[in-house]
């Protein structure tokens, strides 16, 4: 009867540890975007800072409004360690981290004066793993 104690004791406990391993703890990442007034016709940039992320990708902006996406066009701080192949680009880290992205976004000059939204996706993980939205308001004003 001892030794079942002794072997079920530290399987328990190897159960518990492993559970923080494979996502059941909370997750609580922060998104912080910018709130944009711009003009049909405006380029400006946008700034997102995330915290505690494995993955990071903008979602689809509404028609007549550009996120620069292009690796060349943007800054994204620390450097993704992969990034999946789809539009707009997912990008992923070997192990969760802080984010800063810094991207070009431009308004055609046929888009509707209005309120606009654009937003990003982020993950604990992969992108096949826990995800929060974020989305943050984009006004466009007449000339």
């Amino acid at each position: 009867m001892d030794r079942r104690k002794f072997v079920s004791g530290p399987l328990v406990g190897g159960a518990i540890i492993s559970a923080g391993c494979t996502g059941l703890l909370p997750w609580n990442p922060t998104i912080d975007g910018e709130e944009l007034t711009l003009s049909p016709g405006e380029k400006s940039m946008i700034t997102i800072e995330v915290t505690d992320i494995g993955g990071f990708s903008f979602q689809p902006a509404p028609e007549g409004i550009t996120i620069v996406t292009t690796r060349s066009e943007i800054d994204v701080t620390p450097p993704p360690d992969s990034g999946g192949d789809s539009d707009p680009p997912q990008w992923f880290w070997s192990s969760r981290t802080d984010v800063t992205v810094e991207a070009p976004i431009a308004i055609s000059d046929s888009v509707e004066p209005g309120e606009y939204q654009y937003g990003v996706t982020v993950w604990r993980k992969n992108q096949h793993s826990d995800e929060v939205q974020a989305r943050f308001d984009l006004t466009i004003t007449s000339d």
